[in-house]
């Protein structure tokens, strides 16, 4: 009998060491390399971005981070492939303002809820966004720039990286706030649109930094406003939209971490801690600086969570109004 309770004590413990989360949080995981899906091609500043946190996280959890571009619909393609991969932390992926905010209020078709079929992990960074105009429009300010839309605001376009993209976005917010009636051009990307603005051949954008700045710097763009908290210390005379009284275009571009619905709390709780980690690590910071990315404060993924479902609530109710959807 003695044996026999022994040997019931032992198969006990056993199934208490192989239950999930018996032996800590993630115990174990990772044991193999994790793809990480950035739904936007190559070279542009979400997989710039997604790059530096792969790296950094690599060494972090001690298993290879892959990065696997999946452009295509406006992130659509890349997120839906996240939202359908196994909840099991082997697959993670960039969540960003377009794919989680504005493609899905543009969009009744997409195959993917943004905040039922992913699990938010951490808010990793943001880029400021500068309305600017071509060279030789003629206004050095805002205040000339809005007085000059209240005479024939109609005569205007505005560049974007296509319908319903972020840039399209804020036009419609422009709009809106200074009662204008300036045209959407929309181009299969921003770099296009950003050579005809060089060009000439439009008169003003509204992008990230990290692409009008070195022409803003070489004088030939004219920054008019910053959507970002405070000033930049590369533009400080340029405002905020914040100090000209239109919170409304305050929106940054940012940049976060999902993983499929349904993962398990013990490998978030991994993956939140890691995220952490890399988001303090020196040599990552340096790289979102010199990429002009700036690193976001750690905090939980029901912060994140929480964030998502604030911003998407916002603008979803935004473009709906604006009838910018495609049905």
């Amino acid at each position: 009998m003695k044996k026999l309770g022994r040997l019931l004590l032992l198969a006990a413990a056993a199934a208490l060491l192989a239950a999930p989360g018996a032996r800590g949080q993630g115990a174990g995981y990772p044991q193999r390399p994790i793809t990480l899906i950035v739904p936007f091609e190559v070279g542009g500043p979400t997989d710039i971005l997604g790059r530096i946190v792969a790296e950094t996280l690599s060494a972090k959890v001690g298993q290879t981070v892959v990065v696997e571009n999946k452009g295509g619909a406006g992130g659509a393609i890349g997120s839906e492939a996240i939202a359908k991969a196994a909840p099991d932390g082997y697959t993670i992926g960039l969540a960003t303002i377009s794919t989680h905010v504005v493609n899905p209020s543009c969009n009744k078709h997409l195959r993917y809820d943004p905040l039922r079929s992913f699990t938010p992990v951490a808010l990793l960074g943001s880029m400021p966004n500068i309305l600017v105009v071509r060279q030789g429009f003629g206004t050095a300010t805002f205040a000339e720039f809005r007085e000059r839309l209240k005479q024939d605001s109609g005569q205007y376009n505005l560049g974007t990286a296509g319908p319903c993209s972020f840039g399209h976005v804020m036009l419609e917010h422009l709009n809106q706030e200074l009662g204008s009636h300036i045209a959407h051009v929309p181009y299969r990307g921003s770099g296009p649109a950003a050579s005809d603005l060089l060009g000439g051949s439009l008169d003003m954008m509204m992008d990230i930094y990290p692409l009008l700045g070195p022409h803003i710097a070489a004088g030939k763009l004219k920054a008019l406003a910053v959507a970002w908290p405070s000033r930049l210390p590369r533009l400080p005379d340029t405002p905020t939209f914040d100090e000209l009284g239109l919170p409304n275009l305050s929106t940054t571009s940012w940049y976060g971490l999902v993983a499929p619905a349904g993962l398990p709390a013990d490998r978030l709780a991994v993956l939140s801690r890691k995220i952490g980690e890399s988001l303090q690590d020196p040599a990552l910071r340096r790289r979102f600086e010199e990429a002009y990315i700036h690193a976001a404060p750690q905090e939980s993924p029901q912060a994140f969570k929480d964030f998502l479902a604030a911003q998407f609530s916002k603008e979803s109710a935004f473009i709906q109004s604006r009838d910018m959807g495609a049905n």
